[in-house]
Formats: structure tokens, C-alpha cells, sequence
């Protein structure tokens, strides 16, 4: 028998019934009503001064409250935490900025071809003559056309979500680091060689290693269990859809996609532990998105001087 009395004033028989807790709410008393119910036992709920009280038989009130207790405790985690990731909105003007400049860069690319030459990732320019730009313009520039439209959808989905993750200005920024550090690392792992790469998969497969890799971090900050729905299927979802996109064969760089997805998973797990995107102001995310295009820019810039 489950009864609620919401009536303010004493019990009725209040000599035959004990009051086991004090709740805020109706349904917190009646969650914990359940385990009077799985004893076989009969409670009421009777509101009093604000508070919801769980009312049982005096008799067995000390039997019972054990009960609540245990249950209590088995229960204290459930339901899991739900992350609060920040869906928040967000311009979509920076991202469609980044499509109309790659977009710009492959037609200048194409009516003058010696610019694929002089902004491709190339290790002995890079390494032997210290053409650090190229790491950057590399990013920018595209074999044909297919090339250029997988990237750019690619950019248009990933580069967007990332940014409804950490704000327009702290996306941008690492997925340009990420990128250009990937092709830091290829030039490494080729010295000696002539090695020579371009195209904004990097850019691609670092938003995708943002998106997989920063609810992992918030996941890692929490101090109380969460339902892993919110940080291991994004994370499992991103490595999936690497295995996928990521992959193939020659003249597809793999090697440079996994730099790329490594480097943007490892930033933007740091960034989810320390929760620094909470902490950027919206004069930081300018900031950072001008950085970003700085970078860029500056790059280009250089290698126009050569």
C-alpha cells in the first residue's frame, strides 16, 4: 500500500507509525519507499513544513530504516552523472571562413601551379634549408579536386563539432598546432628521404582526434561515476571513423592522419581535464581564432619572400 498525504499536521495513530526519513521531494521519499516495498512492508508519504516524510509502521521501523540505509548506499551512484559537455552555439562564420580559404588557396593553386611548390611538406626544405612554413601551408594546398572536396567536408563536419566542444577560437587554433605538428612529425620520420605531402587531412583528422578526445578528459576530471555513453562512445566513435577515413593506400599518408588524430585526442584531453575552454573568455576565443589565421598567414607570407 503506498498512500500520500501532502496535508500539513500531525499523523493519525501517530503512536503506531515512525518516520524513517525526510526528503526534499515526493519522488526522493517514494525512491526510497521502494525498499520498504521490496521488504513487504506498507509506507506512506505525508508532507510537513515543506519536507516529504517516509512514514512507516512502528513495529518494523527499525528493520526498515536498516533497509533504506542499504539500499541508499547501493543506490548512491545511480542514475550515473551525465557529463554536461558545452553544447553551446556557435557561429558557424569561422568554420565556413576556413572552407572559402582553402576553397581560395586551391584556385590560386590551380591558375598558378609553382605555388603546390613552394607550400608543399617537404623534408629536405624543411629540415636541410629550415622552411619551417611549409609544415603550416602544406595544410592549405590539395592534390585535384577530389582531394580538395573530401577534405572540405570533412573540415565542414569535424572542424564544426569541435568547435560546439571548445569555442570557435580554441578549435581553430589547435587544430592548426595539431595539423602543423603532424607535419613536424612526417618530416621526422622521413629524414633522409624526399618525402613530400599536402592537404588539409591533417586539419581533418585533428577536429576528428578533438571530438574523440575531449570527452575523455572531462571524463577523467569527474570525481563521481558518469554514464559512459558520454565519453566512450564519442571516444570509441572517433577511433572507429579514423580506422575508416584514416587508412588506404599509397599515396595516402596514413602515418600523417594518426599523427594528426593522436595529437588532436592528446590536446583536447588536456583541454578536458583542466576544463580550460570553461575558463576562456569570449575575448580569449577571439584571441585564439586570430592566432590561428596568424599563423597561417604569417606562413604564407614567408614563403612568398623565397
Amino acid at each position: 500500500m503506498i498512500e500520500t498525504n501532502e496535508q500539513n499536521g500531525g499523523f493519525e495513530d501517530s503512536e503506531q507509525l515512525a518516520v524513517l526519513g525526510s526528503y526534499r521531494t515526493t519522488r526522493l521519499a517514494h525512491e526510497a519507499g521502494l525498499a520498504v516495498l521490496a521488504y513487504g512492508e506498507h509506507y506512506w508519504v505525508h508532507m510537513e513544513s515543506g519536507r516529504y516524510l517516509l512514514v512507516v509502521r512502528r513495529e518494523q521501523a527499525e528493520a526498515l530504516k536498516r533497509e533504506v540505509e542499504i539500499s541508499t548506499l547501493r543506490n548512491r551512484y545511480w542514475p550515473p552523472q551525465s557529463l554536461e559537455l558545452p553544447v553551446r552555439s556557435i557561429r558557424k562564420g569561422p568554420t565556413i571562413l576556413a572552407i572559402l580559404g582553402i576553397i581560395l588557396a586551391f584556385s590560386l593553386q590551380t591558375a598558378h601551379p609553382e605555388i603546390s611548390t613552394l607550400g608543399v611538406n617537404n623534408s629536405q626544405a624543411v629540415w636541410e634549408n629550415g622552411e619551417w612554413w611549409r609544415i603550416f601551408t602544406a595544410m592549405t594546398l590539395h592534390a585535384d579536386l577530389s582531394h580538395l572536396a573530401g577534405n572540405l567536408l570533412g573540415l565542414s563536419l569535424f572542424g564544426y563539432l569541435s568547435c560546439r566542444y571548445l569555442g570557435n577560437g580554441l578549435a581553430w587554433f589547435l587544430i592548426v598546432i595539431s595539423a602543423a605538428a603532424s607535419n613536424a612529425t612526417s618530416i621526422l620520420a622521413n629524414l633522409g628521404q624526399d618525402y613530400q605531402s599536402l592537404g588539409a587531412s591533417t586539419a581533418v583528422f585533428a577536429a576528428l582526434g578533438l571530438i574523440a578526445g575531449f570527452p575523455l578528459g572531462v571524463f577523467l576530471r569527474a570525481k563521481e561515476p558518469i554514464q559512459q555513453r558520454d565519453w566512450l562512445i564519442p571516444f570509441f566513435g572517433g577511433c572507429v571513423l579514423f580506422a575508416w577515413m584514416g587508412g588506404g593506400e599509397f599515396p595516402t599518408d596514413v602515418a600523417a592522419h594518426l599523427w594528426s588524430f593522436g595529437y588532436g585526442a592528446l590536446f583536447a584531453t588536456l583541454i578536458g581535464v583542466t576544463a580550460l575552454h570553461a575558463k576562456l573568455k569570449k575575448v580569449a576565443q577571439s584571441f585564439l581564432l586570430l592566432a590561428a589565421g596568424t599563423l597561417l598567414g604569417a606562413a604564407w607570407f614567408w614563403a612568398s619572400l623565397t
